[in-house]
């Protein structure tokens, strides 16, 4: 009873006990984790906006470009004399895109001659594919509304069962929050190298992109935000602007 009296009467700043200390602990740190969650979503939703919303720029600006000089930038090489200086690297005595792969020119988005920011939201260059002959400019032949030339397809997959389009001459692609893939904006390295079929297929320097829904899953891991000019869209620009046919 005595005891039972003495607990009664403590004093109001006795404090916590262990345990009671213990359990608010718990309960702030599930707060937290409940509030830091959707957070992190909230950031990553609105990197992605971003980077969207300048892709899109990125696709106006290669219109604007085309119509002011008749044909498509070069990319940026990512090695050698001139890498990831943001400037289209192009042979003047040919008139030809220096990093070519088969009938495609795919570097870095060469953003300095195209008057762009030099980076995504995650702090990483742009990957760049072009048709080589809708880059071509004098002495070779810049392209005309009877050019033909095998277009670049973007797929919902690696192996391209289901295509987007046929269409297009050419592809920008960010390599998302896991960067992989990519080249840093900030020591012009490369990033580390993609796992997922689907993400090594925006790498390989074909005629294929992959254009998806997200995904976290080990096995299809994909983060690559995409945009592409369709080959008659870039050609309806120009004749409204009379500089084709």
């Amino acid at each position: 009873m005595i005891r039972a009296t003495a607990r009664k009467f403590l004093p109001p700043d006795a404090g916590f006990t262990l345990v009671e200390l213990a359990i608010s602990i718990f309960i702030i740190a599930l707060l937290l984790g409940s509030i830091l969650v959707p957070l992190a979503t909230q950031v990553e939703q609105r990197q992605i906006s971003e980077t969207q919303k300048t892709l899109d720029e990125i696709r106006e600006a290669l219109m604007g470009f085309a119509v002011a000089n008749g044909y498509l930038p070069c990319p940026d090489r990512t090695a050698g004399a001139g890498a990831n200086d943001g400037a289209e690297d192009v042979t003047a005595a040919t008139g030809i895109c220096q990093v070519l792969s088969g009938t495609i020119a795919t570097g870095n988005l060469p953003w300095a001659t195209l008057g762009l920011g030099n980076q995504d939201a995650w702090g990483n260059r742009f990957r760049y594919t072009v048709l080589e002959t809708f880059a071509r400019r004098a002495p070779a032949t810049p392209f005309t509304i009877a050019t033909a030339a095998t277009t670049l397809r973007v797929c919902s997959s690696q192996a391209c069962t289901t295509i987007i389009t046929t269409a297009a001459v050419a592809v920008v692609v960010s390599h998302g929050n896991n960067g992989l893939g990519a080249i840093s904006a900030d020591t012009n390295l490369a990033r580390p190298a993609p796992t997922s079929a689907d993400e090594i297929e925006n790498t390989d320097a074909d005629l294929d992109t992959v254009s998806r829904v997200k995904s976290n899953v080990a096995a299809s891991v994909f983060d690559d935000v995409v945009v592409w000019l369709p080959k008659f869209t870039l050609i309806n620009r120009m004749v409204a602007a009379e500089k084709l046919p």
